[in-house]
């Protein structure tokens, strides 16, 4: 009876920690950071080579911090939502303003799946 009880109590420990494991083996921190990195390429991707652009940043002069939660996780992957300050000048305006956008994270990947479009010109 006691080798029955140390199976039970075994499965009931794998049944119970099988939807922490879930994600892809990503843990919550780093699928965090890693779409926050992510965000941060994808700003940088879109200002750097932009020719109306006069200058930018990835700080914010007026407090907007970067933030980043999950929001899911699936079989799939970790789901983060982050935000990202940005500030910038062109001839026309000058912004200190945050993308938002939504990333699958796994343990090979990480994919931009929604979020703000950026195109300063």
């Amino acid at each position: 009876m006691r080798g029955l009880t140390r199976v039970a109590c075994c499965l009931l420990v794998v049944l119970a920690t099988a939807g922490c494991l879930t994600g892809a083996g990503v843990s919550n921190d780093a699928a965090k950071e890693r779409a926050l990195d992510a965000e941060e390429a994808y700003i940088t991707d879109r200002f750097e080579d932009a020719s109306c652009v006069e200058s930018w940043s990835l700080i914010s002069f007026v407090g907007i911090d970067e933030e980043a939660t999950v929001v899911n996780r699936t079989a799939d992957g970790v789901y983060v939502d982050v935000t990202h300050p940005l500030s910038y000048a062109t001839d026309d305006e000058e912004a200190d303003v945050a993308t938002e956008a939504t990333y699958l994270v796994t343990e090979d990947d990480v994919r931009r799946v929604s979020g703000t479009n950026l195109s300063p010109c």
